[in-house]
């Protein structure tokens, strides 16, 4: 039997028992796939996951990209543009699929092309809901951290011995993929509230690691956007498992509040397991904080941290079980995603204490707090940072790496450069983004960038105003603290000019500002 074949009747048993994909789903077996917009990173893992499955996969992308090229290595049909003689030739195959990007209009000519055809097309969620619907599945939803916590349950997974399937939105540095179709009945995947993709998914164990204002250019308002969370744990499985943050005194987490007491989830038969901080506040009597976390020491290369899975909080007079935890990636947040993972992976049957020694051994993905460069005295850091909160914890994760080995000396400055991505995301959490940036020496912050007709027209406060009030918020009336450099190469240049032995760069944005972390760090190299 061909390896497709076996993998396909496979997976089609699998969902056939759990009743959770119908007979005439489009999606089932296609022979040939077509991906519109395959260079973002749920695309290109989604595209992988068919070339496993030995499917013939093509694609198109408004831009190349080193992960565009990854794919072509791979054996995929890459067009740079969009060209509805792409489609016409799937014509011809016996089960062709098209697949598009939320970020791909509906009049992309491709698109258009497609439907004229007569060819089934499936957005990316829906696509990728054949293959999380057909097995055992983790997903890992939430305004922040969905990525690295879906990364970290799938390097300890492999690492247990669990040949699991995953769907990354990044690449795993240990894997060295975002994407892979296992044996095992398991899945985890990264579940995406933008444009609800995460209510095509029917999981067994559902990770809300916060849930916070976003989407603005999508969601009509947050009780909209707050909705869309309580739907999707309304698809967890009877008997699943809810497991979600509690720190009452983080903003961040009043929003899983709210989705919690709307929700219900135990009245559905649903059990919620709940992790904190120990000097993160009260617990409420129906949402009981049943993981606490503490000791916390922090240094420039990760962490270490002491967990208690108990019912209560842990008091000198009553002791109980204790894990140790350490990390070698920056952050409280990333104790949390840590947590959140072992979780999970105790419901999967891995000892508490075997998985976060397992994930101790996880290197981060690509694009999350990623060293891209270490020369004449600076280092280079790039992040996917894109809202305040993650701005803000992604510095304070950095202000450890400017301390010097010799106490004695002084810090290093840390420069954050950082790429506002969306008009609509700036105007509606500038005030978030003003105290964002506290923890920064010195900050650049070049144009918005905003893909074009991903968000409405309108009058917005942009990189200047936010540069403006950013020195406003530290009195400064010069450009010594912020300032405003529209072009990420003109960055560039003042970055040349003024960085010093010591400093830490540290590059955020959700766009291509990942390319003057790189730029940076070889023109470094060549100083």
């Amino acid at each position: 039997m061909h390896a497709k074949d076996s993998q396909m009747s496979s997976a089609h048993a699998e969902a056939d028992r759990g009743g959770s994909v119908k007979a005439n789903d489009p999606t089932r077996d296609p022979d040939v796939v077509h991906l519109i917009g395959i260079g973002g990173a749920g695309m290109s893992a989604l595209a992988r996951l068919y070339l496993q499955m030995g499917c013939k996969v093509s694609g198109s992308d408004a831009s190349d990209s080193p992960t565009v090229e990854s794919l072509r290595v791979l054996g995929t049909t890459v067009q740079i543009g969009h060209d509805p003689q792409l489609v016409s030739s799937l014509n011809l195959a016996e089960n062709p699929l098209v697949v598009m990007s939320s970020a791909v209009p509906a009049t992309n000519p491709e698109v258009m092309a497609a439907h004229e055809l007569g060819l089934p097309v499936k957005k990316h969620a829906e696509a990728l809901a054949w293959f999380a619907n057909s097995k055992r599945t983790i997903a890992v939803a939430g305004t922040h951290g969905k990525t690295t916590t879906t990364a970290m349950i799938a390097t300890a997974m492999r690492r247990a011995g669990i040949d699991a399937s995953f769907q990354v939105g990044g690449e795993l540095v240990n894997l060295d993929t975002s994407a892979s179709w296992g044996q095992s009945e398991w899945m985890v995947i990264e579940a995406d509230e933008y444009d609800r993709r995460f209510l095509a998914y029917t999981p067994e164990v559902a990770i809300l690691t916060n849930v916070e204002p976003d989407h603005f250019e999508y969601y009509g308002s947050v009780p909209e956007m707050e909705q869309a969370f309580v739907d999707f744990l309304g698809l967890v499985q009877p008997n699943g498992l809810v497991v979600a943050s509690r720190s009452p005194n983080r903003e961040s987490d009043a929003g899983i509040e709210r989705v919690l007491e709307t929700v219900h989830p135990m009245e559905r038969g649903l059990r919620v397991t709940r992790y904190g901080q120990l000097d993160d506040g009260l617990d409420t009597p129906s949402h009981r904080t049943q993981w606490w976390i503490g000791n916390i020491r922090e240094h420039p290369g990760g962490s270490t941290f002491s967990v208690w899975p108990a019912h209560d909080r842990p008091t000198a007079e009553e002791p109980c079980e204790v894990l140790e935890g350490r990390l070698s990636v920056p952050g409280k947040h990333n104790i949390l995603n840590a947590v959140a993972s072992t979780i999970a992976l105790a419901h999967v049957g891995i000892e508490p204490q075997v998985a976060l020694d397992a994930i101790a051994h996880f290197r981060g993905v690509r694009r999350r707090f990623q060293l891209a460069g270490n020369h004449d005295g600076v280092s280079v850091f790039e992040d996917y940072a894109h809202h305040p909160t993650e701005v803000r914890v992604t510095l304070a994760a950095a202000v450890h790496i400017t301390q010097p080995e010799d106490p004695s000396a002084p810090r290093g400055r840390l420069w954050a450069v950082f790429q506002p991505h969306l008009k609509v995301r700036t105007e509606r959490l500038f005030d978030e983004f003003v105290q964002a940036f506290d923890a920064a020496s010195l900050v650049i912050v070049t144009d918005v960038y905003s893909p074009p007709g991903r968000e409405p027209d309108g009058i917005y406060r942009g990189s200047a105003e936010l540069v403006t009030a950013l020195n406003h918020r530290r009195n400064q009336q010069s450009e010594s603290l912020a300032r405003h450099i529209g072009e990420p190469k003109d960055a560039i240049t003042v970055l040349m000019d003024e960085l010093q032995q010591g400093d830490v760069v540290l590059v955020m944005g959700a766009g291509p500002i990942d390319r003057l972390a790189h730029e940076l760090s070889s023109k470094l190299k060549n100083r």
